[in-house]
């Protein structure tokens, strides 16, 4: 491989000559269930802006420490055109990116709200992986401490935080509004654990401006998600910035942390999603200097795949390999 990279520091503040925009979550901002292309955009950014946004919880942030399961049904009818629970920040448009582009996202702040929850979701809705071992739905609540960037468990078990956005993607390319809960090539619910404050995220562009969005804030969160849910949980404070690599063609989201290069995957079966996951790995390691082979091998050498979720109807995977330097 070439000479290591690292994924830049996060700055205090933008390039000269760029802005740092706010879109706090509300009525006029979040849209819950539904990722539609056609959305007109709450925000206009241009590249190299910063924006600092807030999110909702589930269900329009209607979810509180009191909720219990008897509430669901109420919450789900509340929100007839949804297609999923998640409340979606945005759409952000982004000045000058056009299909066949790549939107950068840096992840500069993550603050997650004080309260969090995991769902167990009854049958025959729920999508756990031991769903006919537990099928009836349970809900815990989490105090989340932001000092101590910590939770516990039933006051057994201390838990750290690792708050990242399980949804950040652009507008899909097909027409007409779709679920929130499938994620895919454009991203959107791909819940990859690896998008933590300083990492950077690229995704492939199909729509004039991306039309970027976010939500489905976690505190926490183990690869796989298995039992359907995180520590769900709205983000008080989140800080992206946002550029456009024009010309820059992905066929899959790629993240970046500062040791680390990260493909996805995503399919009907965990072979599926790994199959794409490895490909577009082995096709990064080849940009990076290798040739097909070298890097094919260097993946079963050096890369560790990863199920990122097997509970959102198109299961995800990721392969992740540490930055390595060439001998010279």
């Amino acid at each position: 491989m070439t000479q290591e990279t690292t994924c830049p520091a996060p700055a205090d503040s933008p390039g000269p000559g760029h802005r740092v925009h706010e879109l706090p979550a509300g009525p006029d901002t979040v849209r819950v269930g539904v990722i539609d292309p056609a959305a007109p955009p709450v925000l206009t950014i241009d590249p190299g802006d910063e924006v600092t946004l807030s999110t909702w919880g589930h269900w329009g942030d209607k979810v509180t420490p009191d909720t219990v399961m008897e509430d669901f049904p109420a919450l789900r009818a509340a929100f007839p055109d949804a297609l999923g629970p998640h409340s979606l920040t945005g759409p952000i448009h982004v000045r000058g990116a056009r299909p066949g582009d790549t939107l950068v996202v840096d992840v500069l702040a993550l603050t997650p709200a004080a309260h969090g929850f995991n769902l167990v979701v009854a049958q025959p809705r729920g999508r756990g992986v031991l769903r006919d071992r537990f099928p009836a739905g349970t809900i815990r609540h989490f105090d989340l401490d932001r000092s101590s960037m910590t939770t516990t468990l039933g006051g057994k078990v201390r838990v750290p935080l690792k708050p990242f956005l399980g949804i950040m993607g652009v507008a899909p390319a097909e027409d007409g509004p779709r679920s929130t809960v499938e994620p895919g090539c454009f991203g959107g619910n791909m819940d990859l654990s690896a998008l933590v404050v300083g990492s950077r995220l690229r995704l492939p562009v199909f729509r004039d401006g991306a039309g970027f969005y976010c939500g489905d804030g976690h505190a926490v969160q183990g690869d796989g998600e298995v039992n359907q849910t995180a520590i769900e949980t709205g983000m008080d404070h989140v800080r992206l910035r946002f550029t456009v690599e024009q010309g820059v063609r992905l066929r899959t989201p790629r993240a970046e942390t500062e040791t680390h290069f990260v493909s996805t995957g995503f399919g009907k079966t965990l072979e599926d999603a790994a199959h794409d996951a490895v490909d577009d790995l082995v096709n990064w390691l080849v940009e990076e200097g290798l040739d097909p082979e070298e890097a094919y091998s260097l993946c079963s050498i050096a890369a560790d795949v990863r199920v990122t979720q097997m509970v959102n109807g198109v299961v995800g995977v990721h392969a992740v390999i540490e930055k390595l330097t060439r001998r010279p």
